[in-house]
């Protein structure tokens, strides 16, 4: 290891450890004001990125969080706006804390989804208005359909939350804010048909939805149609080609 690595990484061990390792040969004063402005920079992305969480635990819990986390857990990215992900990943080994708290992961996960949206990156498709069941339905290429155990988006510190499966779907509109919708099993399915057949006509989604029932298409097609209008609607559907 060369001198510079070394020095590297008696900083690290002591920006995570400052008790128990040696310190670098630099004033203290100076090396407790770099180490605040970095656990305080840590903690501030991690703080936006989970304003829920934050809220569900203690003030002790959620510190007890934050200083473990910038101890012990080894990021894989340097960019700060992986902080998220980061933390989420480290969510995911606290087996204790899981056990006290069985919606955590959950209400993390969708927390951190809606920072995932935000960023992905992508190109919106061509499309054009019509008949969203004669003609094939372009769909937004920022949805993500997620199913939890928990209701994470109504989730109250002061009351004894219930497990309760719940279905979202986290999208973007073409204004590229990121929006949520409630779902149900029904629209649920039809969105991940759409996912999953892009040149289908809205007809032939309709077909395969009734098979997949197994119920009339007469019975359906007035609530399909009116779910695809709602979808048109907010912009999870975009149009028809």
């Amino acid at each position: 290891m060369s001198d510079f690595a070394a020095l590297q990484q008696q900083w690290t061990n002591w920006l995570r450890h400052p008790q128990t390792s040696p310190q670098p040969q630099i004033e203290q004063r100076r090396l407790t004001i770099y180490r605040e402005l970095f656990f305080n920079n840590v903690s501030s992305f991690v703080n936006s990125a989970f304003p829920l969480l934050q809220q569900q635990l203690s003030t002790e819990v959620w510190q007890q969080l934050l200083d473990d986390f910038f101890a012990n857990h080894h990021c894989q990215s340097p960019y700060f706006y992986d902080i998220s992900s980061e933390f989420y990943q480290y969510l995911t080994t606290q087996r204790h804390l899981l056990a006290d708290y069985p919606w955590l992961l959950e209400l993390a996960h969708f927390e951190w989804a809606e920072i995932a949206a935000d960023i992905a990156e992508g190109v919106w498709p061509d499309y054009q208005q019509g008949d969203l069941l004669t003609n094939i339905p372009v769909l937004n290429p920022f949805v993500w359909p997620l199913v939890y155990q928990w209701p994470v988006h109504q989730m109250n510190k002061d009351k004894n939350n219930l497990s309760s499966v719940t279905y979202i779907l986290m999208y973007r509109n073409l204004e590229n804010d990121v929006q949520m919708m409630e779902l149900n099993p029904l629209s649920l399915q039809v969105v991940q048909l759409l996912q999953e057949n892009q040149t289908m006509t809205g007809q032939h989604l309709l077909d395969i939805l009734a098979q997949q029932l197994q119920q009339s298409q007469l019975a359906l097609e007035v609530p399909f149609k009116q779910l695809l209008a709602t979808l048109l609607d907010k912009q999870i559907i975009l149009g028809v080609i």
